[in-house]
């Protein structure tokens, strides 16, 4: 018998801590050296960004759920809601920003 979706989702994000963090460590620098892969310096750093964007997807996606559950469960806005939500200049200009900066966290082994 197959596992609903739900459920899946469950146990999938199991291991992901129930709370979050209001105030999670920023990390100013990196410490330690770069993990290696293979002998080639420029494939290690694309698993590198593979694995970062693994890891923010991860949490995003397990944040996004939780709100949008909270929302639903207690009524202020269903799922349509956020289906049709259209931002406004300042707020698009606003995702436009904290998209430029998980570009650069993603990006930056490149720079390195």
């Amino acid at each position: 018998m197959p596992l609903e979706h739900g459920r899946l989702l469950k146990d999938m994000h199991s291991h992901l801590p129930q709370k979050a963090d209001p105030d999670p460590p920023q990390l100013t620098t990196l410490r330690g050296r770069r993990p290696e892969f293979t002998d080639d310096p420029m494939l290690d750093r694309l698993y590198a960004i593979t694995l970062a964007l693994v890891a923010e997807l991860s949490v995003t996606g397990a944040r996004v759920d939780t709100l949008e559950r909270l929302l639903d469960h207690k009524g202020l806005i269903g799922s349509s809601e956020i289906e049709s939500f259209t931002p406004d200049e300042s707020e698009a200009a606003r995702r436009s920003e904290i998209e430029q900066q998980y570009l650069d966290r993603i990006f930056r082994t490149l720079t390195e």
